[in-house]
């Protein structure tokens, strides 16, 4: 009745095939992708609900297998308090791309990335998340935060320690008299208290001051020192207070900051504090009790905060009586006084100091000085007037000089017999004793000195001027007294 023609393009059918294939492939690179990628891959449609998901799944996120999720909206599983906030609600919200952090209710921390597909209408097609979890990256970047914070804290720790060190390395002694002042120094380091450090010229009063700053909570800001001696009256006031602009002839026309501003928060050191004129006494103890400063040229006060530490070899209780200085200055600079003894009160820091001294000076021109022990011996007896700084020039003029190596008595002697103070150091009282008692005691020091440098009676009586037998016999009964003084 009729025939049945079929009519087939045969190359639309082969390029469909080949398409097909080619979607095959791309369709098991894709598989292939996702299950050797690290993070957790889900595709979501625009309704939310999830399509596709990666091998590589979170499984202690989700408590079950992708699989029973498939078709599922994840919006929902936001409302049922499985994890919060949902990345695939914030993403269709918002219409692009989100980055959160996801917390489940076991504890569980998923980074999470919410990447939306839009088609050609710009709508949102699909949603591509991959996550991440973080939890043990979270407890190490929390444990490293605190190794750090504990790093830290041993960096200040050790930064305290090496500024000690540094503090130490210039405090050379072992006197108890010095011991006292260094466990007083520690003790007030930590306080803002005015301290007032007095003793003789050239016993090391900015030396226990840097002490006070480096050792104490200041030890991070400004540490200055202005001599109130080395600067004429009429520019010590603009260098302690600084001025303003055009405040007299010859002025900086941007005016100047001073001393006490630039120390602020830290330690300005006073030294010569006795050499202050009594115009500048007035302003410095407003300074002390309100803590502000007025410019040169200003009526305007600016609050500071600073340590004073003042230093003086003067009397200041004598000037005070003589009119020359301030009383109620005084007493507000001595809150805490500090006395630096004399080196010849503490002989036994001399050779300290007098290897230190020759130490700096080998290091420094990369020589082998060193002090035989009958040097140390007569360094260790003389007066020393000029105390530290005049023992630091001693020990220099010394090194120069030396022809050996070796500095032995004899060549120290010469040094010391040509000194103007050698002959005319007197010894010094500090309270009054009865005068036979006053004699007994020089004679035993003479003695004593004399046996210290000289070794024998022969020459201890040669240089003090009596009989040998005088010195023997003298000698034998101080050191039965002091032996008796010992056992009791």
């Amino acid at each position: 009745e009729g025939v049945l023609i079929i009519v087939q393009d045969l190359p639309m059918v082969e390029k469909m095939a080949m398409e097909i294939e080619h979607i095959k492939n791309l369709n098991k690179d894709l598989n292939a992708i996702l299950s050797t990628i690290y993070d957790e891959i889900l595709v979501v449609n625009n309704k939310g609900e999830l399509i596709r998901y990666s091998d590589s799944f979170i499984s202690e996120f989700w408590r079950r297998d992708l699989k029973d999720f498939i078709g599922k909206n994840l919006i929902d599983l936001e409302d049922r308090g499985l994890f919060s906030p949902s990345v695939t609600r914030l993403v269709i919200e918002h219409k692009k791309k989100v980055s959160i952090v996801q917390e489940t209710d076991n504890g569980k921390k998923i980074l999470a990335v919410g990447n939306p597909i839009f088609d050609e209408k710009g709508k949102i097609e699909r949603i591509i998340i991959a996550s991440r979890d973080i939890t043990e990256t979270t407890k190490l970047k929390t444990e490293l935060r605190e190794i750090k914070k504990i790093s830290d804290q041993y960096k200040q720790e050790l930064d305290t320690f090496k500024s000690k060190n540094k503090v130490f390395e210039k405090l050379i002694y072992c006197s108890s008299k010095m011991e006292r002042v260094v466990e007083q120094i520690n003790k007030i380091s930590n306080f803002s208290s005015t301290v007032l450090i007095y003793g003789e010229s050239g016993v090391g009063k900015e030396v226990i001051a840097q002490a006070i700053h480096q050792l104490g909570s200041r030890s991070n800001q400004p540490f200055l020192k202005l001599n109130c001696g080395a600067i004429p009256e009429n520019l010590l006031e603009s260098e302690l207070f600084g001025y303003t602009q055009g405040s007299f002839t010859g002025a900086d026309k941007n005016g100047k900051v001073g001393y006490f501003k630039k120390a602020d928060q830290g330690i300005l050191f006073l030294d010569e504090i006795g050499e202050m004129p009594l115009s500048l006494q007035v302003k410095l103890l407003r300074v002390l009790q309100e803590q502000e400063i007025i410019p040169i040229g200003s009526t305007t006060p600016i609050p500071i905060n600073v340590q004073i530490v003042a230093a003086t070899n003067k009397r200041l209780e004598k000037m005070v009586e003589e009119g020359t200085f301030r009383e109620d200055l005084f007493y507000r600079l001595n809150v805490i006084p500090i006395y630096i003894p004399p080196l010849r009160e503490r002989s036994e820091d001399i050779p300290l100091l007098a290897f230190h001294f020759l130490q700096q000076l080998n290091k420094k021109y990369n020589k082998n000085y060193h002090l035989s022990p009958d040097a140390l011996n007569l360094l260790e007896v003389y007066s020393w007037p000029g105390n530290i700084r005049e023992l630091q020039n001693m020990i220099e003029r010394l090194a120069v000089s030396a022809d050996d190596s070796t500095i032995d008595g004899n060549f120290v002697n010469e040094f010391l017999s040509a000194s103007h103070h050698f002959k005319k150091a007197k010894p010094t009282f500090t309270q009054i004793m009865p005068l036979h008692e006053a004699q007994s005691y020089v004679e035993e020091q003479l003695i004593l000195l004399a046996m210290k440098r000289y070794k024998t009676t022969t020459k201890a009586a040669k240089a003090l001027g009596i009989s040998q037998s005088s010195v023997s016999r003298k000698y034998q009964k101080i050191l039965i007294e002091q032996q008796e003084n010992n056992y009791l």
